[in-house]
């Protein structure tokens, strides 16, 4: 199982994301989760679960970046 980079998660912190299935990749992101909806409304995906990544300095450890 591939794993996100950390880079994205950095890119994406303090945002709401949907992942793909396998959790290997983001698909949409966006900082509201009505901005996430209109996004993935535009792209007709269905079935997700939307998450929030929180700011990386308080839960990431700085070994990571």
């Amino acid at each position: 199982m591939r794993k996100i980079s950390v880079n994205k998660i950095i890119k994406n912190q303090n945002k709401y994301v949907v992942l793909t299935k396998d959790k290997s990749d983001i698909l949409v992101s966006g900082a509201s989760i009505q901005e996430v909806e209109k996004k993935l409304s535009k792209l007709s995906i269905k079935d997700v679960v939307i998450t929030y990544i929180p700011p990386v300095n308080k839960y990431l450890s700085p070994l990571c970046r």
